[in-house]
This record gives structure tokens, sequence and C-alpha cells, in this order.
């Protein structure tokens, strides 16, 4: 006769605890581990966007995916190089003179203002902590750039075989709930890869904008300031804002008029933006409202630190996926559009 553990009572009680300390335990040791958790996002990101230039290339050419991944790889690293070429020299001298004259443009400001340096300003708040640290984890170069490779070589490895990754996360969960996460995973992909391919565009279209205009209005060091502001621009809301410290820092040096014409600039640049640009490359298709998006990226920061920060957009935006899909759509039942489904489904 077979025993149930109906007949134990005791038992089933602590295999229930059990698994409540396994869950608790998986979320501790996620939390311990969170800056590998987002590095392996960051790596997923990647994968995404040399997915997405792979694809159109295999299609167009005929040749194999490993092919074609490789020539998306090639053209990209060919694209980066070229403008290392072109403009690298302007643009690291320009950085080297930015890192020289923001430490006494800071000190200038503090003899006529009652703080010390920016940090001191900032700090207080867990904003304005989450906003420190972002800037210092940013200045220490030889951390930055084993960050990026780390996401590097793991960017290629899951764009080279995603499904072997992908069905691996789908076995965590049971198998009867293993087609609807398959679904959330293919909407979320989709979602990223319309949020990158419109993202990347903003970034050049606003660090070019950011540079000319400096330029014109003379602030010193306008290639790096506005090379600074295309790659902040990767942090919707937050990272325009962070652009814009060095930027005012630096024009205040040249008197307070030049900082004032300096803060207009960049708030057209980012009226342009957000009204011209992003409506055109991306529609309506990834759009979460700005109090949500801008909610989301702090909170997660604030959680995660400057990693949290610089992935905290993409993330609510995955996280707005599944929460539309699995709770919305099919848990309450309600008809919700999904972030990538309206391009597909029009």
């Amino acid at each position: 006769m077979p025993i149930r553990s109906a007949d134990f009572p005791e038992a089933d009680f602590v295999r229930r605890v059990l698994i409540v300390v396994a869950i608790l335990a998986g979320a501790a040791a996620l939390y311990m581990l969170a800056d590998i958790v987002l590095l392996g996002f960051g790596a997923v990101l990647l994968a995404v966007v040399l997915r997405a230039i792979a694809e159109p290339l295999q299609r167009m050419t005929g040749i194999g995916p490993k092919l074609s991944l490789l020539g998306a790889g090639l053209g990209v690293l060919t694209l980066i190089v070229a403008v290392g070429v072109l403009f690298g020299s302007q643009i690291s001298s320009q950085l080297s003179e930015l890192i020289e004259k923001l430490p006494a443009a800071t000190a200038a400001l503090s003899k006529s203002e009652p703080f010390q340096s920016v940090s001191q300003l900032l700090k207080g708040s867990s904003v304005g902590n989450l906003l420190a640290s972002a800037l210092s984890w940013g200045s220490t170069i030889v951390g930055s750039l084993a960050t990026l490779f780390v996401v590097l070589i793991a960017g290629v490895y899951i764009a080279v075989d995603p499904q072997t990754y992908r069905n691996g996360l789908l076995m965590l969960f049971p198998k009867g709930a293993q087609e609807k996460v398959a679904a959330t995973l293919n909407d979320a992909g989709d979602a990223l890869r319309l949020w990158l391919g419109a993202q990347l565009i903003a970034m050049v279209l606003v660090g070019v904008l950011s540079g000319i205009g400096l330029a014109l209005i003379g602030v010193p060091s306008a290639l790096a300031l506005g090379f600074i502001a295309g790659v902040l621009e990767f942090v919707p809301i937050v990272g325009p804002v962070m652009a814009a410290v060095p930027a005012v820092l630096l024009a205040s040096t040249q008197g307070w008029e030049l900082a004032a014409w300096t803060i207009v600039l960049f708030i057209a640049v980012q009226q342009i933006e957000s009204n011209i640009i992003m409506p055109l490359v991306s529609g309506r298709a990834v759009d979460l409202p700005p109090a949500v998006g801008l909610f989301a990226v702090i909170a997660i920061g604030i959680l995660f630190g400057p990693l949290g920060l610089l992935f905290g957009y993409p993330l609510a935006i995955v996280l707005d996926v599944a929460v539309r899909r699995l709770y919305v759509r099919e848990t309450l039942g309600e008809d919700v559009a999904i972030a990538g489904k309206e391009i597909e489904d029009a």
C-alpha cells in the first residue's frame, strides 16, 4: 500500500517549510549576486543587438546563422574602428582634458556655494547617493573596461546559441507553465529589440546634437561632452541629467551665463529626443509611461547600484511585458496591448 503525505501531516508541513526556505535562500542568493545577474542581463542585451543585425543579413544573403552572426559582429567592429579612426584621438584628448578640468571646476564652484563637492551635494537621500555612486563608478576606468569585457564575451556566447540558454531557463518552470513563459520570453525579446534599435539611434543623434550645440555656444571639450551625452542616453530620464552635470560644471568656469545656456541646450535636446526622435524611430511600440520608467530606473538603481541604474529601463520593459501577459492577460483575462506586439498584429 503506497504511503501518502496525508498519512504524515508533519512530513507535509516540513516539505512546505523547506520549499519556503529554498525560495527565500534563492532570492537572497540572487540579491547577493545581483551584479553577476545584471551583467548576464547586459550580455543578453548585446546578444539581442547582434541577432537583430544578423537575422536580416541571413535573409538577404542566404548564408548560415553563424556566418551571419560573424558578419554582424564584424560590421559592428568595423563601424566602431571607423569612428575611432575619425574621431578617437579628438575624443580621447578632450576626455583627458575634461578629467583634468572637472575637479578645478568643482573646486571653483564650491568657493561660492555651501558644499564641498558634487558628491557631497548629491548625498543625503537614496536618489542622491545613487547618482553619487554612479558618478564614482563611471570614473573607475579599469572597472568599467573589465565589466564591458565580460559583457562582450558572454553576449557573443549567448548570441551564437540562444536556444540553449532559453531552454535552460524554461526548464526551471513547471511543464504546465513553460508554454506561457516561452511566449513571454518571445514578447520580451521583441520589445527589447525594438527599444534597443530606437535607443541606439537616439544615442547617436543626441550625442551629435549635444556636441554641435555645445561647440556653437562655446563650451570647452564639446566633442567629449557630446560623446558622454550620447553614451548616457542609454539610461533614459536619468542619463541626460547625469550628462548635463559635467557640461554645466565646465561651462560655469567660463561664466554663469554660459552655464545657463548649457542648461537650456540640454533641455532643448531632450525635448527634440522625446517629441521628435523617439516617436519617429520607435513609434509607441515600446513606451512605458514616463513616471513608471523614472521610478523603475531609480528603484532598480537603489536596489542594485550603478549597474541597476544602467539596466533599469530595459529591465522595466521586461517586467512590463511579463506583468501584461502573465497577469493582466492570462490571469485577469483583460485584453491588453503588449510592447513589441502592436507592430506584428497591425
